[in-house]
């Protein structure tokens, strides 16, 4: 019987894996030089942690069962709600700021389509403690160094949902249909109007709100201010978004400002961000973040604020090999230990012991000719082949060939890890 893999899922062979890993690690250079740390949380999760909050998007597309127990149970959507049960449950006794971040599988029924599948990868970061601009502007940094490290091309777009949040507030909305609103905004803005109540000055404010983008500051900023002068929550909200944009200023961050960004799930409560890439077609956003500050006290009782991020990191992937940046060096074996016969196996075992106490060692484990050993090394990339024969031993010797310019030469077998150490430092 032939089984295939799920729909929506994928494999990863050794070359994916090695490229996944170096992009992986370049960006968690950047997250731990900002003081973040790694944590991992379960892969299955209490569906109520994600049906407080997430929002109607995440939940209809939730993997859900009941275990042997018959609780409801599902596999994670994504991973902030996660942290925040996880702070509240085991790292409020921290000092603040908790700095962590995550790189791991999330789980979604979707149709799958490129840069979408059932199965997929986000790597991301949560602040939890401080309620200051900076804190907002070091999440979005940390976001942008990354991609930079990549050499990636992108886009960084920051609204602040508090904005719209206060106008909704103003017109008297239901929880429902603000909750409404902010999805709809999310997919269709032009949906909207189907969901506000009646005709207002108020919905020609949202209307122009929506459409107040773009990357000249001092304007922008003036104009939403003289839209929204007639609600508190809403001016303030503008006012806190510049702070946060004033600190961005300083690192000479380049960004646009967008006040139509809702995100897609319902715990935001302030700054929000996005970033994209124009070499991904539809699916073009990597990475979105925010501010939420009451997601934390669902799960505590205690009011603790927090901000945040992930990339997806499938997308991060695609946008590597569309721009075709140099992220990804081509691995390398360090060493291949070909014995020239099968008498020769177990001498060259001992040596390929020896010399894996500091570099990568392969060794022939399919009785090849040397020929064939040789373009086995040539096809992993190996950097040197130590060729272990009768005739050179009888004279406490192993000749040792460099991969890259074909030359050989012969050395003592008790000082090939000093020669390695010449070659490889």
């Amino acid at each position: 019987m032939k089984i295939k893999k799920p729909r929506g899922t994928r494999d990863f062979p050794p070359r994916k894996m090695w490229e996944r890993d170096c992009v992986e690690g370049a960006i968690e250079k950047v997250f731990r030089r900002y003081g973040y740390r790694k944590v991992l949380v379960p892969t299955f999760e209490h569906v109520e942690l994600f049906s407080l909050k997430s929002g109607q998007e995440i939940e209809k597309h939730m993997y859900v069962f009941r275990d042997k127990s018959e609780r409801e149970i599902c596999l994670r959507p994504e991973a902030t709600a996660s942290i925040c049960r996880m702070f509240a449950e085991e790292l409020r006794g921290m000092k603040k700021p908790v700095k962590v971040y995550y790189c791991c599988p999330m789980f979604r029924y979707e149709r799958p389509q490129r840069g979408r599948y059932r199965e997929f990868w986000q790597m991301g970061v949560e602040l939890i403690g401080p309620d200051t601009p900076q804190s907002d502007a070091e999440v979005i940094s940390v976001a942008v160094e990354s991609l930079k490290k990549l050499g990636l091309e992108f886009e960084l777009e920051i609204g602040h949902i508090g904005v719209m949040r206060g106008i909704f507030k103003s017109l008297d909305l239901s929880e429902t249909t603000q909750k409404k609103l902010i999805a709809a905004l999310d997919e269709d803005p032009e949906s909207i109007w189907e969901i506000i109540p009646g005709p207002g000055n108020k919905k020609n404010i949202i209307g122009e709100l929506i459409n107040l983008k773009g990357d000249g500051k001092t304007q922008i900023l003036d104009k939403a201010r003289e839209l929204v002068k007639e609600c508190p929550t809403s001016l303030s909200a503008v006012d806190e978004l510049a702070d946060i944009l004033g600190w961005l200023d300083e690192v000479e961050i380049n960004y646009k400002i967008n006040l139509g960004i809702a995100r897609g799930l319902e715990y935001y409560t302030g700054m929000v961000f996005e970033i994209r890439v124009k070499d991904l077609g539809a699916q073009n956003q990597i990475c979105g973040g925010g501010r939420y500050d009451s997601l934390i006290e669902l799960f505590s009782g205690v009011n603790v604020p927090a901000v945040g991020f992930s990339f997806g990191f499938d997308r991060v992937m695609e946008s590597v090999h569309a721009q075709e940046v140099e992220a990804v060096p081509r691995r390398r074996m360090d060493v291949v230990v070909a014995p020239t016969s099968i008498d020769m196996k177990k001498k060259a075992l001992k040596i390929a012991s020896e010399i894996r106490e500091k570099y990568d060692v392969d060794l022939d484990l399919m009785n090849r000719k040397l020929r064939k050993l040789l373009e086995y090394a040539d096809e992993i990339n190996a950097r040197f082949v130590v060729i272990v024969g009768q005739r050179d031993l009888d004279d406490g010797k192993i000749t040792v060939r460099d991969m890259d310019t074909g030359e050989q030469e012969k050395i003592d077998v008790r000082k090939v890890c000093d020669f390695l150490d010449r070659k490889l430092s």
